[in-house]
């Protein structure tokens, strides 16, 4: 055999070869680093084939109450909402038609069993016959049904808009949140034309979504850090305060309080006086507390949560704007969740706790999968700063602009805040932030109540304060929730 010939079969073998490895790398490829891609490629529908196959998971709510649960044969399961409405934002909705929404779509993995080993699974169902891999998880909430229901009762009755959060402080649990405008999530593939058509943003969780001017609910940052600077609380208030580019702040009214401390300034909240504070503080204080309360921090959720932000690292921010923003203007944004959040931190000797809505989730067969224990979010300040607010915060629901928040018997701690939209037209965003009892917190509370022309005092403070009396009155608290 010449040359050529060993030549000739070389290149063959060489070619045979690449005939050989080229699958094998191109489906190794495809295997390693395209799997997940594929599996969720919308015109992949092996994967929703496999989900019409699996029984969805249960929804319960922290007392075993069931809220949402799958009914019917094989590839024909049709899932049923005890509580279509006032658990439309939290559960939302699966549907053939409409697809997912809320919880549904967050955690369909583990409500479809995807999470977790196929072949232990299979392994699973072997040797426990009470374990079926053709059933999803169940999950377990944080929230409190009647509460729920009552939150939503009340807030609907007062405005057509608006949100409410009702956490537990020590613990971050979620026990109740509403936002307004809902719909009904039994009906939501015949509703969603309506729906569209009507463009008010019922499908907008405003609660984790909506992003607010929170006006003086602020101020609780604001006087942080004034706690944490050191700087003199004395103050001469002459109704007006002027700052560098010739902007004037004055008080609501226009009154003028003559010579105040923090605490009168908290309690009537003084405008003049957070804005001087502001101002003689420093950016860099503001700043430093602000992100301790995690605004410009992605904050983790089971539900998709807006970063709360203060866009103060910018070229055009001067004292001016400082000032704004510690009364909660300029360009502070925050969601209802945040507010809620930092009421919880003072309420929890300056602890902020990661909030969470989800309890537990298991297992058909009862064996647990995961569960969420209370965790530290944030140290934000000290339990004598923390101590000092809540005072604060107690002298307003008693004797400042919060008395509509006040409940019987109960030591209520609570901050308004009215965020000026359009001056023209008069309408604010209306805040009340808060917590009871102030002297052992088992109830934090957030209420926005957007474009009104009422002010917090009277919109948002009456709502909170029927919310907590009926919370404090009726809710089991268990012994669980002060284990940190």
């Amino acid at each position: 055999m010449n040359s050529k010939d060993n030549k000739r079969i070389l290149v063959l073998l060489v070619f045979l070869m690449i005939l050989l490895v080229a699958p094998i790398i191109y489906l190794t490829y495809f295997t390693v680093f395209k799997a997940d891609d594929i599996v969720k490629h919308p015109a992949n529908r092996r994967s929703e084939l496999r989900e019409n196959s699996v029984k969805r998971g249960t929804f319960y709510d922290r007392n075993h109450e069931v809220l949402a649960y799958s009914n019917g044969e094989k590839y024909n399961y049709h899932r049923i909402y005890n509580q279509p409405i006032i658990y439309s934002h939290i559960i939302g909705y699966s549907d053939k038609i409409v697809d997912k929404y809320g919880l549904e779509k967050e955690l369909n993995d583990y409500l479809v069993g995807k999470e977790g080993s196929k072949i232990l699974k299979t392994f699973k169902s072997i040797i426990n016959k009470n374990y079926d891999p053709y059933t999803g998880d169940d999950i377990t909430l944080t929230t409190d049904t009647d509460l729920q229901e009552k939150t939503r009762s009340v807030l609907s009755s007062r405005s057509e808009k608006g949100s409410v959060v009702i956490m537990n402080p020590k613990t971050g649990e979620v026990l109740s949140m509403v936002s307004l405008p809902d719909f009904n999530s039994q009906n939501i593939a015949k509703d969603m034309q309506k729906i569209n058509e009507a463009n008010n943003g019922a499908l907008f969780n405003s609660s984790t979504k909506g992003k607010f001017a929170p006006g003086s609910v602020y101020k609780i940052v604001t006087t942080t850090a004034i706690l944490e600077s050191g700087i003199s609380q004395k103050y001469t208030d002459e109704g007006m305060e002027k700052i560098d580019n010739g902007r004037e702040f004055r008080n609501a009214g226009n009154k003028t309080y003559g010579r105040v401390d923090l605490r009168k300034a908290f309690t009537n909240s003084l405008n003049t006086y957070f804005v001087r504070k502001s101002v003689d503080m420093g950016i860099d204080v503001m700043g430093q507390v602000s992100e301790k309360y995690m605004i410009n921090k992605k904050v983790d959720f089971e539900l998709p949560l807006e970063t709360s932000t203060w866009t103060f690292k910018r070229n055009d921010f001067d004292r001016t704007a400082l000032g704004a923003g510690g009364i909660g203007h300029d360009t502070i944004l925050v969601t209802p969740l945040e507010m809620c959040m930092i009421a919880s931190t003072i309420a929890n000797d300056g602890v902020m706790m990661q909030p969470h809505i989800v309890k537990k989730i298991d297992s058909s067969d009862g064996k647990n999968v995961m569960r969420n224990t209370p965790t530290v979010l944030s140290e934000v300040t000290s339990k004598e700063n923390a101590d000092q607010i809540t005072k604060y915060m107690v002298n307003v629901v008693n004797n400042g602009t919060g008395t509509e928040a006040y409940v019987s018997g109960v030591k209520v701690a609570g901050k308004t805040g009215t965020a000026q939209l359009d001056l023209k037209e008069g309408t604010n965003n209306a805040w009340f932030v808060g917590f009871a009892p102030a002297d052992d917190p088992q109830i934090a509370i957030s209420v926005v109540i957007p474009n009104v022309k009422d002010y917090g005092s009277q919109a948002a403070a009456p709502i909170a304060g029927e919310l907590l009396k009926y919370a404090i009155n009726n809710l089991q608290l268990e012994e669980e929730w002060y284990c940190v």
